[in-house]
């Protein structure tokens, strides 16, 4: 499964304005979405993404699409505990990586699915983890 973080939904769904990187994040987007590839979100993503909207009615649509386009993958108590054990480690190698992305990259790691990501925290933590990243291969 490929599993997306807020760095992604954020540009597709909140930025107006496109520059070249973000209209190829964009493509990217519409193609998975158009494919038969399985698509998750973690549970704190969907929490992440739903934050701060202007308004009740853009909360009902953004919720309404995204729960009928992705599975939702709540972190269980196991996820929790390997998020704090991924922050120790990368904290131990120099990388300040956010709690919130170790939880998002531990339960990537758990059900062995790929990371779409534009938030360079997870290159830290790959390095230093069997995290896996999606890269688009010909997928837009």
């Amino acid at each position: 499964m490929i599993l997306f973080d807020t760095s992604i939904l954020s540009r597709v769904f909140r930025r107006r304005r496109l520059g070249p990187q973000e209209r190829q994040l964009h493509a990217t987007f519409e193609a998975l979405m158009q494919s038969d590839a399985a698509l998750g979100l973690p549970g704190i993503v969907l929490q992440e993404v739903l934050s701060g909207l202007p308004s009740e009615k853009a909360f009902r649509d953004l919720r309404a699409k995204l729960l009928g386009a992705f599975t939702i993958l709540p972190a269980s108590v196991d996820d929790h505990v390997e998020a704090a054990r991924l922050k120790n480690l990368c904290i131990s190698k120099g990388a300040n990586v956010s709690g919130v992305d170790c939880l998002i990259a531990a339960t990537a790691i758990a059900g062995a699915h790929e990371l779409f990501s534009a938030d360079k925290d997870f290159e830290a933590i790959r390095r230093h983890t069997n995290l896996k990243l999606f890269e688009d291969h010909g997928v837009a």
